[in-house]
């Protein structure tokens, strides 16, 4: 039994490997200021909200030729956030 024991452990402490290196990147990976996207909100009232938040919030967005809003990529988690209320705020309002 003592063996066994002694054989459990030592596979498992040979496969552990302690020497790994760690990677550590020297410049932040930021998002692009020239890459966009966009989206379609149907709705004209709610349309009309993430504009005007997304003006009080400085982000800036337009509307395409295609009638969908355009906005950096960058500022996509501002624009998730406007986005949110507006449904929120459409919701509570209907």
């Amino acid at each position: 039994m003592k063996y066994l024991l002694f054989i459990i452990i030592s596979i498992f402490s040979t496969g552990c490997d302690f020497g790994g290196g760690v990677v550590v990147l020297e410049e932040p990976i930021a998002e692009s200021t020239t890459r966009v996207d966009s989206f379609n909100i149907r709705n004209k009232e709610m349309r009309e909200l993430i504009l005007t938040e997304a003006e009080k919030k400085n982000v800036e967005v337009w509307t395409n030729e295609n009638g969908s809003i355009g906005y950096y990529l960058a500022d996509g988690d501002k624009v998730d956030d406007i986005v949110t209320y507006a449904f929120a705020v459409f919701w509570v309002n209907n």
